[in-house]
């Protein structure tokens, strides 16, 4: 596993534990970041969160101008969202700080270390999943 591929698993790691930490505006952006247009259910789903708690939070950043909801033409009962250009620039000035913070703190680690700090982070967090 190279540099870029241990910087990959541990922003997936830290992913994992903002979805923990209940803080569901970023969560929701950053997936939407990744995942492009997707549903209001599918969102949801993905965040493990109720669809409710899901349209409060998608409101509030439709009304910050950072997600754009749309009805499906074709079913009217689907709702589509996908971030806005706005809130893409944003999550990528955000990636660009957290890779740098990342490299900063890894960097002071050995390879070996790098493995074992990945190994005991990846247990402490699914130790949180199972706990809920």
């Amino acid at each position: 596993m190279n540099w870029e591929e241990k910087l990959q698993e541990f922003e997936e790691l830290i992913q994992l534990a903002l979805r923990q930490t209940r803080s569901w505006q970023v969560q929701l952006l950053f997936t939407l970041y990744h995942k492009g247009r997707i549903t209001v259910s599918d969102l949801a789903e993905q965040l493990c969160l109720s669809t409710s708690a899901t349209t409060i939070a998608i409101n509030r950043l439709v009304r910050d101008n950072c997600i754009v909801r749309t009805r499906d033409e074709t079913d009217r009962r689907l709702v589509w969202v996908e971030a806005t250009e706005q809130a893409k620039k944003m999550i990528d000035e955000i990636c660009k700080q957290r890779k740098k913070m990342f490299e900063k703190m890894l960097s002071k680690l050995t390879p070996q270390e790098v493995d074992q700090f990945l190994t005991i982070s990846r247990k402490m967090l699914n130790g949180l999943e199972n706990s809920e």
